[in-house]
């Protein structure tokens, strides 16, 4: 059976690690890891050295290979992490029932009001779907299209390109529950600058928020207190005990923002209804700390929970049983999943940071999870990624095709030659391989060259023509306006336009004429106005509605029509062109002039 292999990238403040899994038929197993740190996390150039660094100390796999990694049956990917700093989450609630197909049209319509960025500089996705007989929800989660890229830069520049991006937090919950997470448990992560707290529960993220809290504070705290540089106190604040003076006033820091984040937690598990940064807002109303029914436990895992005494602490002014997490360790005694470094340096790395891999573990755990995962990487790099893989596979199947005629000939020859020739046969075969994989290059460019002019882009003229075809009578019905959002994605286009009526009837037949046209979905009639001009009533309604997944080609074929049979007609037979004609209102008008 073919293995799935996948390398995960967290890129931390001062420190980026990679872990390398590796799923068989038979287990799951971790098969290399490797961290790097840097000193400067502002200079981007430094940070995406070390990473170089980081990928040739690891043995990454390259992604373009040689012609014989073009028949490799072992899936590889990279994916890679985002901090949950950067992330905005909000649940959206009271969307219509709707199947998995049709969920993701509608939370892209919903989410654009819900942003808290401009769509055009915002990525999102979604998860934690929660359907009723009445209604559906899902847990939005966005962030800057700008935070996303700068990430990937990192790994373009080692000449990969990411398949995922994934939230810590997702990370997170998914190393908890690979590791044996069964009660409902706070998961801290300290890290650095940040600390990232997440609630589990039944091994499902019910809740998570970031705040700034983290080594560095402490770092800077115990420098100001003992008057002594950055470097003295960050080997300082590993020996001092957490109820200690200086380290007790940052102890204290972390409680509160613990108490805060479990009361957000708990107020969100209630209602199930606040966004991540509404329930940010509301901590500071709750009263009471109320913790779910069953026995809560708190994990500390990450750089800064090595604080000596910090879980004790911590459990003491909590009243939470609370323990320091080691993930590596914990997933290391599931049945099912396997650490197996391969070398002595690797051991030491695993165990002297096996404590901060959370995020790197749950990322790949989750590449190589049969279901699918939320990602926000950006959709222009998923269609690259689709586009390079199709490549790929075409030059593989010309690359297959050159092999077996090679081996015919070469099987052949060599019922006539001395091993000597076969041998020589041998080289020049292997050496002509390059034209052929040349020519098929060339092929699939101009063919996919084609496919791109080929393809058709709709038009407003296009969605003109097609009402147009339906407003044949303008003395019953008219449209005042027309407006379109979105064109070039048709998928997510949005068409509005005012109708004027003589009657409700003639409105609600235009409506069902839309209804059918299989061009137009999801028509939404607002509310009718009624207004009198010249001593009659005309009907106003305002209309929105979306382009099925078959117009486009219904607007190519009705654009690039098949040529039919010329049939010579009497010239009196020729078609009649008319003027467009003009609105309910003006018609009216001229009604009302002739009678008076």
């Amino acid at each position: 059976m073919a293995k799935k292999r996948v390398v995960a990238i967290d890129i931390g403040t001062y420190t980026a690690k990679m872990v390398q899994l590796e799923q068989s038929s038979s287990a799951l197993r971790l098969t290399n890891a490797a961290v790097v740190t840097y000193a400067d996390k502002d200079d981007k150039q430094q940070v995406a050295e070390s990473i170089r660094h980081l990928w040739a100390s690891l043995g990454g796999p390259s992604q373009k290979g040689n012609l014989l990694s073009l028949f490799s049956r072992n899936e590889s990917k990279v994916v890679l992490a985002l901090p949950r700093s950067l992330v905005s989450t909000k649940r959206l609630a009271n969307l219509p029932p709707a199947t998995d197909d049709q969920l993701e049209n509608i939370v892209t319509i919903a989410a654009e009001s819900e942003l808290p960025f401009r769509v055009e500089e915002a990525i999102f996705t979604y998860h934690d779907v929660r359907r009723t007989s009445d209604a559906t929800s899902v847990e939005l989660i966005s962030t800057r299209r700008e935070s996303v890229t700068s990430y990937l830069d990192f790994v373009e520049q080692i000449g990969v390109s990411a398949s995922a991006v994934t939230p810590s937090m997702i990370a997170i919950a998914k190393t908890a529950a690979d590791s044996g997470c069964t009660k409902p448990t706070f998961v801290v992560d300290i890290g650095a600058s940040q600390t990232d707290f997440c609630f589990i529960e039944s091994g499902v993220l019910r809740f998570s928020r970031s705040f700034r809290l983290g080594g560095d504070n402490l770092s800077e705290h115990i420098s100001q207190a003992l008057n002594v540089d950055t470097e003295t106190a960050a080997e300082e604040k590993r020996q001092i005990p957490a109820d200690e003076a200086p380290t007790s006033t940052w102890t204290a820091q972390l409680v509160g923002e613990l108490q805060r984040s479990i009361a957000a937690a708990t107020a969100h598990r209630a209602s199930d209804s606040f966004s991540a940064a509404e329930e940010a807002e509301e901590i500071d109303s709750v009263e009471s700390l109320t913790l779910p029914e069953a026995e809560t436990e708190l994990w500390l895992c990450g750089g800064g929970a090595r604080v000596p005494g910090l879980a004790a602490a911590l459990e003491e002014a909590l009243d939470i049983p609370t323990a320091s997490w080691n993930p590596l360790r914990a997933v290391e005694q599931q049945s099912d999943i396997k650490i197996e470094p391969q070398r002595a340096e690797v051991n030491a790395i695993l165990e002297e940071w096996g404590d901060t891999l959370a995020v790197p573990l749950g990322v790949g755990f989750g590449a190589l999870d049969a279901t699918l995962q939320p990602s926000l990487l950006p959709k222009e790099a998923v269609e690259t990624l689709t586009q390079t893989t199709r490549q790929r596979q075409i030059l593989a199947t010309a690359g297959l095709g050159v092999l077996i005629v090679g081996g015919i000939l070469f099987g052949g020859y060599t019922l006539q030659r001395s091993q000597k020739h076969r041998t020589e046969m041998v080289d020049a075969r292997l050496a002509s391989y390059t034209q052929p994989v040349a020519v098929a290059q060339a092929q699939l460019g101009r063919e996919l060259a084609l496919t791109e002019m080929l393809a058709h882009n709709v038009s407003p003229l296009d969605i003109l023509h097609a009402l147009s075809e339906m407003f044949r009578d303008r003395t019953q019905v008219a449209w005042t306006n027309f407006n379109i959002i979105n064109l070039h994605e048709p998928e997510t286009a949005r068409i509005t336009f005012n109708l004027e009526g003589a009657s409700h009837n003639a409105i609600n037949t235009l409506l069902g004429a839309l209804n059918r046209s299989g061009v137009f979905t999801n028509v939404r009639p607002g509310d009718t106005t009624t207004i009198t001009q010249n001593r009659k009533q005309i009907f106003q309604v305002q209309v929105r509605c979306n382009l099925t997944a078959s117009a486009v080609r219904a607007f190519a074929k009705k654009r690039y029509p098949m040529p039919q049979p010329q049939i010579d007609e009497p010239a009196g037979d020729a078609e009649l062109q008319l003027e467009p004609p003009t609105s309910t209102l003006e018609l009216e008008n001229e009604e009302t002039e002739k009678d008076e």
